[in-house]
C-alpha cells in the first residue's frame, strides 16, 4: 500500500486526519480512508500527537502516509494562555453555578459545556456530575482551560495549514471538540466516521453549524424527501426492512449482538407471565439510555439531562396504574462498564433507590442482562418512550407509537410524537392509555426513513474485513481489528469502496453519504 501514486497536480487540496489515539482499530481506519485520499491527488496530513500517540506513525506510514504534525507543536502565546486562564476563572467564579450553565458555556465559537461536562461524566459514569462537588469542580477546574487552550490550538492549526478538507472518527470531548468546532467555524469540510450496528460498514457525514449537534447516523431532510419522492414501498422493500431487524437482533453482527448478550425471542404471553404483567392493561416500555456515555451532544434536550429524564419519566408512569410499565435499562451499560472496569451499583439503580424507593406493582425493571429480547418486546408493547435513542425509529416501523422528550436524528419527521415543554411529555405520560395507535401513512414514513438509515446510509468496506472480540476480563489491543484483503491496488480501485469515499468527499454539497446506485440527482444540501 505504501507504494501508492498520487496524482499529479499542480493545485493540490490538502486533508488533514485527526488522529489523537493509539487505538489500533481507529489507526487502520483512518489509515485506510486517507489512502483513498492520496490515491485521489489529495495532500494528506496527518495530525497526531507524536509523544503519546507512537504507534500512529508506524501505522499511517504502512499505508503509504508520511507527513504529520504534532498537536503538541503548536504553541499559543503567553497573552492566549493568559484569556484562556482569565476566562476559566471568570466562568467557575459564578456563585450560582449549575449543570445548566456549565452546559452553555463557549468560548470562541466552540460550544466547550458539554465538552467539558461529558468528560466528568465518562470519567464518573454519572449522567449529571454534581456541579457542587469539590472533586467535580477540581476536574472542571483543571479541564476548562486545557480545552479553552485546545481551542486557540485549533484556530492555528487551520489557519497555518488552511486544510480542503479534515476527517476523524470522534468528534466530541474535551480534546476533539474543539478541533471539529473551530474547522466548521473556519468553513472547512469537516467529516465525522463513526460505525454503525453493523460490521462491515462506516457511517459518514459532515458536520456543518446546522447539524453539529446531530448524531451523524441519521438522514438530512433532503435525503429523506429524496427517499420519499424516489422510493415506493413494495412487498420487497418490506422484506428488505424486515430483513435489517433480522440482522439487527438476530445475532448477524458483532457490534449489535453485545447488546443482546443470552437473550431470546420470547412471546408475547412469556414475557407477560414472566414480568407478572395484566393482561388486560396496554403496556408501555420507557427504553433508558446510557446515562453517562456521549449524552450531551446530540439535539436539544427538554430535561436537564438524563438523569433527570429518567427520574421525572419514572415518577410519572409510577402514578400511571392505568397501563403496565417497562423499564427496561440499556444492555449497553454491561459492556462499557466492563471495558472500563466499573463495577457497582448502576446509575439507574441509585437513582430508583433515591428518588423513589420501591417501585410499584405496574412498574416492571428490565435490568440490562435481561433474557428477553429487544426484538420481542416490539411485539409486545402498545407505546415507546426515549429522548433520542435509536429505538425512535424502530418501534414506529412496528406501529407503536413512541414519545420523545428531545430533538435528535428523527425528531420532526412525523412519525413520533414529540413534545417542547417537560410539562407537555409529562401530561402525555398521565394519560398515554388514551392514545390511538399510529396511522397508517405514519408506520410507511417511518419505514422509509429506516430503510434510509439501514440501507442507504452506510458505507460497505469491501477492502478491507473488520472483526471484533471481547475477553471476560481486561482489554486486548485486537479487540477490535481491521484486516486488508485486497491484494493490490488494482484491486482496491475495482472494489470501488475507497473511490467512492474519495467521490463523496469532492463533492462539498453532499452531507450524507448514501450509497445510492441508481440515480444521479442524489440529495446535496442539508
Amino acid at each position: 500500500m505504501r507504494r501508492v501514486k498520487e496524482k499529479t497536480s499542480n493545485n493540490k487540496k490538502i486533508a488533514i486526519v485527526v488522529s489523537m489515539t493509539e487505538f489500533v482499530f481507529q489507526l487502520k481506519l483512518e489509515s485506510l480512508l486517507a489512502l483513498a485520499l492520496k490515491m485521489d491527488g489529495w495532500h494528506v496530513i496527518v495530525l497526531t500527537n507524536n509523544a503519546q500517540n507512537i504507534w500512529a506513525r508506524r501505522f499511517f506510514e504502512a499505508f503509504g502516509l508520511t507527513e504529520f504534525y504534532d498537536w503538541d507543536d503548536i504553541k499559543i502565546t503567553d497573552l492566549q494562555k493568559e484569556r484562556c486562564t482569565q476566562y476559566s476563572e471568570r466562568l467557575l467564579a459564578d456563585i450560582d453555578l449549575d449543570f445548566k450553565k456549565v452546559k452553555s458555556w463557549s468560548y470562541q465559537e466552540s460550544w466547550v459545556g458539554p465538552q467539558i461536562l461529558s468528560s466528568v461524566a465518562r470519567e464518573t459514569h454519572k449522567g449529571a456530575p454534581d456541579i457542587k462537588d469539590p472533586g467535580v469542580l477540581a476536574r472542571m477546574r483543571e479541564l476548562l482551560p486545557q480545552t479553552l487552550e485546545r481551542v486557540e490550538k485549533a484556530k492555528l492549526l487551520i489557519e497555518k495549514l488552511r486544510p480542503d478538507f479534515m476527517f476523524g472518527i470522534e468528534a466530541n470531548y474535551a480534546l476533539m471538540g474543539p478541533i471539529v468546532d473551530q474547522a466548521i467555524a473556519a468553513g472547512v469540510s469537516f467529516a465525522q466516521v463513526v460505525q454503525p450496528s453493523r460490521d462491515d460498514a462506516l457511517i459518514i457525514r459532515r458536520l456543518n453549524t446546522n447539524n453539529r449537534r446531530m448524531h451523524p447516523n441519521t438522514l438530512t431532510t433532503d435525503s429523506f424527501e429524496w427517499i420519499s419522492k424516489n422510493i415506493q414501498w413494495t412487498e420487497e422493500r418490506e422484506n428488505e426492512l424486515m430483513e435489517e431487524f433480522d440482522n439487527r437482533y438476530g445475532g448477524k453482527w458483532f457490534l449489535q449482538s453485545r447488546n443482546q448478550v443470552n437473550t431470546i425471542e420470547k412471546s408475547i404471553i412469556e414475557i407477560q407471565n414472566q414480568l407478572d404483567l395484566d393482561p388486560y392493561k396496554k403496556t408501555a416500555a420507557i427504553f433508558s439510555h446510557v446515562l453517562w456515555d456521549a449524552n450531551l451532544f446530540y439535539g436539544e434536550d427538554i430535561f436537564l439531562d438524563y438523569e433527570d429524564w429518567f427520574v421525572q419519566t419514572l415518577k410519572a408512569a409510577c402514578n400511571n396504574s392505568n397501563i403496565n410499565w417497562i423499564v427496561k435499562l440499556h444492555p449497553a451499560n454491561l459492556w462499557k462498564r466492563a471495558r472500563d472496569s466499573v463495577e457497582g451499583e448502576l446509575a439507574e439503580e441509585a437513582l430508583i433507590r433515591e428518588h423513589i424507593g420501591i417501585l410499584p406493582g405496574h412498574v416492571k425493571l428490565l435490568m440490562p442482562d435481561t433474557d428477553i429480547s429487544t426484538r420481542s418486546l416490539f411485539a409486545l408493547i402498545d407505546y415507546g418512550l426515549t429522548v433520542r435513542g435509536t429505538v425512535g425509529m424502530e418501534l414506529p416501523c412496528f406501529g407503536k407509537l413512541t414519545f420523545t422528550a428531545g430533538t435528535g436524528r428523527y425528531s420532526g419527521f412525523s412519525f413520533t410524537n414529540d413534545s417542547h415543554t417537560v410539562e407537555e411529555y409529562l401530561q402525555k405520560i398521565s394519560k398515554m392509555h388514551t392514545f390511538k395507535p399510529m396511522e397508517s401513512e405514519k408506520i410507511i414514513i417511518a419505514k422509509k426513513f429506516a430503510y434510509g438509515v439501514f440501507k442507504f446510509r452506510p458505507f460497505v468496506l469491501k477492502s478491507c474485513r473488520c472483526t471484533f472480540r471481547y475477553e471476560k476480563l481486561g482489554h486486548h489491543p485486537l479487540d477490535h481489528n481491521l484486516s486488508i484483503i485486497a491484494k493490490t491496488l488494482a484491486e482496491v480501485e475495482n472494489n470501488g469502496d475507497l473511490l467512492k469515499f474519495s467521490a463523496w468527499v469532492n463533492n462539498p454539497k453532499l452531507i450524507d453519504y448514501m450509497d445510492i446506485k441508481s440515480d444521479d440527482s442524489m440529495p446535496i444540501m442539508g
